[in-house]
């Protein structure tokens, strides 16, 4: 094929310089474009170089015997010596307070009326001796004491459970409810005839009565070792939930569903956690059927995995979105000088 026929299937026609008219709104188009494509060059740039997360699903095959649980929550209206937090799961292995505070793993702060801390040390619950009756007159009374003294008690830790479906909860028990009747109707009664409805500290005292109150503040709930301000795409939907008791008191209880989930950075460092999901029941409690006020956090394994990735762009796309953006600069302004030399030369005429 000669170099002459060639030319025939040119696709970009040059017409004769003297068929050329250049105008000064046609320099101002052309000005407009070149500050547009060169504000879309960057954006696509600094889009290209900043990382996204890029998320799939699979089936977890993770045999990790071990469920981390890191928690911190505080309860305004009950005094820690009553506090009890216990773990059971499927498999029948079941956790107490006293093990659990022993080995480290639990700590409870005492609070004040006002919500501060009453001293540095925490409390360390002591070995539970069975029924109210065979406790020692000491702990008793400073159970009494603290009920008086309108305590509050904030109950943090972590915890490493089965990787199977169980409970956590935190309860009063049935020998440190009795007690907290016991003073709630001795209070009842050194206020004499009058109606008694009001609040103090998160205690709801209705007029049949005093509950005890189970009202409570959940700082933070995760499953994982993840920290918040370096995995931002990983949300504890209970963290800062607050349910305050305005009537007889009950059990709440919050149903979690744990997603196993893996965290891979662009360095290739991998972290395994988890995320969950929530939905929440509450009911009144009944002494009388062995239903003591009550949170529980009831938690099932999801069998679904998900991977998150941070990954980048390849320079292949950079390119595209490049082309993209010249072809739809010259596009854009090719019709906006048509538009205003279509414009000009009729109100000129």
């Amino acid at each position: 094929m000669k170099l002459g026929k060639l030319k025939s299937i040119s696709a970009y026609a040059r017409a004769e310089s003297h068929l050329i008219q250049q105008t000064n709104y046609g320099a101002i188009v052309t000005l407009f474009g070149v500050c547009l494509a060169i504000a879309l060059f960057t954006s696509e740039a600094v889009e290209h170089f900043r990382p996204y997360t890029l998320t799939t699903m699979g089936v977890d095959t993770v045999r990790d015997q071990h469920l981390y649980v890191e928690f911190n929550m505080s309860f305004p209206a009950l005094p820690c010596q009553a506090l009890s937090l216990d773990a059971s799961d499927v498999s029948g292995i079941l956790g107490g307070d006293y093990s659990m505070a022993k080995n480290g793993e639990l700590h409870k702060i005492r609070l004040a009326q006002d919500g501060g801390r009453l001293a540095v040390e925490e409390y360390v619950a002591p070995r539970h001796y069975g029924f109210a009756l065979r406790k020692p007159r000491a702990e008793v009374e400073a159970l009494n004491a603290a009920f008086r003294a309108n305590e509050g008690c904030l109950v943090l830790g972590w915890l490493r459970l089965q990787r199977v479906a169980g409970n956590m909860h935190v309860s009063v028990h049935m020998d440190d409810y009795i007690m907290l009747e016991r003073a709630q109707s001795a209070i009842s009664a050194a206020l004499g005839s009058r109606p008694v409805n009001h609040v103090v500290n998160g205690l709801f005292m209705p007029e049949e009565g005093v509950g005890v109150n189970v009202s409570h503040h959940i700082h933070r709930m995760a499953f994982g070792t993840h920290k918040a301000d370096e995995h931002p795409e990983i949300i504890n939907p209970l963290d800062g939930t607050h349910r305050i008791v305005t009537e007889k008191t009950g059990i709440f209880k919050y149903f979690l569903k744990i997603v196993p989930t893996e965290y891979i950075k662009l360095g290739g460092h991998k972290l395994q956690t988890n995320q969950y999901s929530v939905t929440e029941y509450d009911s009144p409690a009944h002494p009388e059927q062995l239903q003591l006020p009550s949170v529980w956090f009831v938690y099932d394994m999801s069998p679904v995995t998900v991977v998150m990735a941070q990954t980048r762009r390849s320079i292949l796309h950079l390119l595209t979105r490049f082309c993209a953006v010249v072809g739809g600069v010259f596009a854009v302004t090719g019709m906006l000088d048509k538009a205003v030399h279509k414009l000009v030369t009729s109100v000129l005429k």
